[in-house]
């Protein structure tokens, strides 16, 4: 619950906490780097670049951070085990399209799309 909003907050948190040079969470979808977000649908680059969400499509979000997630599940520099964690989070986002989606959402298609593109990315990563 709180999505992004509290990812984000969380991961700001520890950053701050933290030494300057830390990583970053690589799991956490809901910052993308520029690069990423050029990389990303029409309608994820309107949410990250203006927070402006399609209509009936309240949690086209999570689809975008899984998106996100998904370009850096395609980045063989990271190591499978990192990549596997991030798999995880990649399948949770997108799901949640489909548990409190509405069904006129347009998106929904998408959504089924990077399903099966994470079910690929899985048998990849056994």
């Amino acid at each position: 619950r709180g999505g992004c909003a509290a990812l984000l907050a969380s991961a700001l948190f520890v950053f701050a906490a933290s030494d300057a040079r830390a990583v970053v969470d690589l799991a956490n979808g809901c910052a993308p780097s520029p690069l990423e977000t050029s990389k990303l649908p029409d309608y994820c680059q309107r949410f990250f670049l203006e927070r402006k969400l399609p209509p009936n499509c309240d949690g086209v979000h999570h689809l975008c951070a899984g998106r996100v997630l998904m370009l850096r599940l395609s980045n063989f520099s990271i190591p499978k085990t990192e990549r596997q964690r991030i798999l995880g989070h990649a399948k949770s986002e997108v799901e949640y399209m489909f548990g409190r989606q509405n069904g006129s959402c347009a998106y929904l298609g998408e959504a089924r799309e990077a399903q099966r593109q994470l079910r690929t990315f899985e048998a990849l990563l056994r």
